[in-house]
């Protein structure tokens, strides 16, 4: 970091040199600088520009061409030297075009015979690999080839040896585990080798739906702990991948838990909060402490805690294979909650311990980049980060059959990288989904770039999560704004935002379209973060009674299940999941995030409720139309003394049994009696969907009810 010692001496382009002097020092001035290379040989540097900044005088030196991965010295005027570290140059054009490594090897190639080992540093002056094997540790050189590329090969077989890397750079010795390694010992320690014979696995992704349309999704999301984790869950492998997927279990009632259970809801996708390995879970001492994993360490490893056996690097990647297998098998496409936007640690990243400054956002001045706050930002602009973003992900979809991902806030991600994940990962699987968390946050990147919900223009393959539906329907996510309420808890002031979104957010109707398509808006008011919907309408529709505020449960569920666009649960939604009143349940223990099976029995009737909309929404395909064009063709929605919505789906008898479809909302406490103008089957009402539908040419809309007709 700059600005820390008394003289700091800085390669930032191919042509000059930044220094800085403190003031406390000679006030910071010195009339000349000189470059000793590593044969003592010095050459004097002319000073292109001085510029005071408070405590330091920084120094904009001319140099001449350097060979990166050489040891240099800087010298000031008064003798004091300090080494040349590699600054802002790994940032710029000319070193992408010197450096960028199109291969896809880095990492360790292992046979039985022998194992390659390959490091991407072209600033290191010198790397070694330490490898741990029974018979004890031995330390190695690599040599330096083309485009910076460190390699060795060892010729034993080393599987299941365990390594690290030894890096200098800068003047400094760092230590580091590989990144693009997939095994692990215990809390990341150490990357292990093992043989990618062994691990192969049927995904049985060919039994898993196809999704031709993003619009044709429900997807639920979970976390593997929290699912079992319940003391009556009646699952065996508690807060493990094993656990997800366990058959037959069931309550003490004797009602389905686990995997029967997802199999009777009937979600289409099950999207996983963080499964690669994360930083804040002891994975020797799982129940020690509770993390939802947003602070990765390993990309391309599985987050040991939720193996049966964490000291066997085969256990974990076999059983997440498994688990992935079985939802596939199932029925389920899977999706992987990934956050690739920042780390656990920057300090202590193998990415910055091998290539300071290059894989992080950093300002001109050194600042580090924190629109993730979390202490650092992820640089996909910079092209080896891209390229192993994008690796990693089609390496996950290729490897182990996952189906899609989940970007936490994926604004601080850029829209070329976005792209080239959706266009390659679709390559290996055309039913792949990509979406995210589009919002715009505070990262040092050129708005224009930034792969956010406002540019979803420039992403056609890309869903967000649709911050316009949430708040539009419940109303602020924060807990510090619990009076903001949206049209589901009663405030029809915002009719006219909840007519759009019915509509899929990609029209005018009811205000200007936000997005391009109805492929690109999620629609939800519940996820892990912030309050549960049920919390939310405990504390912000107090006044009202326990039975009115189920009832708008209910309805906002059903209205996400009926809306235009793709449909996203939080697990435990149907059943008034509550957190009590925990808003940033992150590291609450079990107690607050556990999936609560009795609770699921206690609202059995709520669960029966949302399942019958999630049948209704897979049986009618014109409750999720897959394009803007259709939407404008077939959708119409007004509103009714100001406060109901009536949103009609007309001339859809191509897309199943119904020639037109009519959905009533009401969140007031007021009923309305409406004369039809035909005749229609009443297909749901607060009560659900119904098994007997009767005709009628009148209605009454009652108090906080969604209502469905169709003839």
């Amino acid at each position: 970091m700059r600005k820390l010692q008394t003289f700091e001496a800085y390669l930032d382009t191919f042509e000059t040199i930044t220094a800085y002097l403190n003031k406390s020092y000679y006030q910071g001035e010195s009339q000349s600088f000189r470059l000793k290379d590593e044969t003592s040989t010095t050459t004097l540097l002319n000073i292109l520009e001085t510029v005071d900044e408070g405590e330091y005088m920084k120094y904009i030196l001319e140099t001449p061409i350097l060979e990166l991965g050489k040891n240099y010295k800087v010298t000031d005027d008064h003798n004091l030297a300090v080494p040349l570290q590699y600054g802002y140059v790994v940032r710029t054009k000319e070193f992408d075009e010197a450096f960028y490594y199109d291969g896809h090897d880095l990492g360790v190639t292992y046979t039985k015979e022998a194992s390659t080992f390959k490091v991407w540093s072209p600033i290191a002056t010198q790397v070694k690999v330490e490898v741990q094997t029974k018979d004890g540790i031995e330390t190695y050189d690599l040599t330096k080839g083309d485009k910076g590329v460190w390699s060795i090969t060892i010729s034993q077989d080393l599987e299941l040896a365990s390594y690290i890397y030894l890096v200098k750079v800068n003047g400094t010795w760092n230590q580091a585990t590989d990144p693009y390694a997939i095994a692990s010992t215990p809390n990341h320690q150490r990357t292990v080798i093992v043989d990618s014979e062994k691990i192969k696995m049927d995904s049985k992704r060919e039994l898993a739906p196809e999704v031709k349309s993003y619009t044709d999704a429900i997807i639920y999301e979970m976390h593997v702990r929290d699912f079992s984790v319940h003391k009556n869950s009646g699952i065996k492998h508690v807060g493990k991948f094993l656990g997800v997927v366990e058959e037959g279990t069931r309550t003490s009632r004797g009602t389905l838990t686990g995997l029967d259970y997802l199999v009777d809801l009937g979600v289409t996708h099950i999207q996983l909060l963080p499964t690669y390995d994360f930083g804040s879970v002891d994975e020797l001492n799982q129940f020690e402490t509770y993390n939802w994993g947003y602070d990765p360490v390993q990309y391309n490893v599985p987050e040991g805690s939720y193996s049966t056996d964490v000291h066997n690097p085969y256990s974990r990647i076999i059983e997440m294979k498994q688990m992935i297998a079985k939802l596939h098998e199932k029925g389920f496409r899977v999706i992987m909650d990934v956050v690739y936007n920042h780390m656990f640690d920057r300090q202590t990243s193998s990415f910055e311990n091998i290539m300071p400054n290059y894989y992080f956002k950093l300002g001109d001045n050194g600042e580090i980049s924190n629109g993730s706050f979390c202490g650092n930002d992820v640089d996909s602009l910079r092209p080896m980060c891209r390229q192993f973003i994008v690796d990693s992900c089609k390496m996950w979809v290729k490897e182990y059959g996952f189906d899609g991902f989940r970007f936490d806030l994926m604004g601080i991600l850029d829209t070329e990288t976005m792209n080239q994940i959706a266009d390659e990962c679709q390559a290996i699987d055309a039913s792949v989904m990509v979406y995210g968390e589009g919002w715009n946050m505070p990262s040092i990147m050129p708005e224009e770039a930034k792969a956010m919900m406002y540019n979803n223009k420039k992403m056609p393959k890309i869903a967000h999560f649709n911050d316009r539906f949430g708040r539009g329907i419940k109303g602020s996510p924060f807990e510090y704004e619990m009076s903001d309420i949206g049209y589901g808890l009663g405030y029809t002031g915002d009719i006219d935002r909840a007519m759009n979104v019915v509509a899929g957010s990609c029209t005018d109707i009811g205000m200007e379209a936000l997005f391009v398509e109805p492929t690109m808006t999620l629609n939800y008011v519940e996820c892990h973060d912030n309050m549960t919907l049920f919390d939310k309408i405990m504390l912000s529709n107090r006044c009202e009674s326990l039975e009115t505020r189920l009832k708008r449960q209910k309805m906002i569920t059903a209205l996400i299940l009926v809306s235009q666009g793709i449909a996203f649960l939080h697990a435990g939604q149907e059943f008034n999941r509550t957190k009590d009143g925990d808003h940033n349940s992150y590291m609450s223990p079990d107690s607050v995030n556990q999936f609560d099976w009795d609770r699921k029995d206690e609202y059995i009737e709520t669960v029966e409720f949302v399942k019958g909309f999630i049948n209704l929404r897979k049986e009618l395909k014109a409750l999720r139309l897959n394009t803007a064009e259709e939407i404008k063709q077939h959708v119409t929605v007004n509103k009714l003394e100001d406060r109901i919505i009536e949103y009609t789906i007309s001339d859809v008898k191509a897309y199943g049994p119904y020639e037109e479809i009519k959905i009533f909302i009401n969140p007031t406490h007021t009923p309305l009696h409406i004369e039809l103008n035909d005749n229609y089957q009443l297909i749901a009402n607060q009560t659900g969907v119904l098994n007997e539908q009767s005709t009628i040419n009148h209605l009454t809309v009652d108090t906080i009810e969604l209502v469905v007709l169709a003839k």
